[in-house]
């Protein structure tokens, strides 16, 4: 957690850098947050489960298993709005999008089909 802030705060300071050097930083940075995501994993919480986190460019990826069969099970809309909710209102994943990360969101049910695939950025946090 600390490295990616730090990193973070590297890429605010770099203001005069160009823009392929900006890039290489946030890809770093989303390499190295992908990195501690899956140090963790996996992470369950009720029927959904983190299984995976990965960096592709500046995206961070994250797989997750959801059992749609489980007790206290939800719609697949309303898994994607609380979940939209959740990383929009993290301290860490919000300081993430405003230097320019962004979060490509998959969810699988428990028999492995893809039922959510949404990328989240700023934009849709305001």
């Amino acid at each position: 957690m600390r490295k990616a802030l730090s990193i973070a705060l590297m890429i605010l300071l770099s203001g005069c850098a160009s823009n392929d050097d900006k890039q290489k930083q946030l890809e770093m940075l989303a390499s190295n947050r992908a990195s501690l995501l899956s140090s963790e994993l996996p992470i369950e919480h009720g029927p959904l489960s983190i299984m995976r986190a990965s960096s592709s460019g500046t995206t961070i990826e994250i797989m997750m298993i959801y059992n749609d069969d489980a007790p206290g099970a939800i719609s697949t809309q309303r898994l994607l709005n609380a979940t939209m909710t959740h990383y929009c209102s993290d301290e860490a994943v919000r300081k993430n999008m405003d230097v320019g990360l962004t979060y490509r969101l998959k969810i699988r049910n428990s028999r492995g089909q893809l039922m959510v695939d949404q990328m989240i950025d700023e934009t849709q946090c305001q």
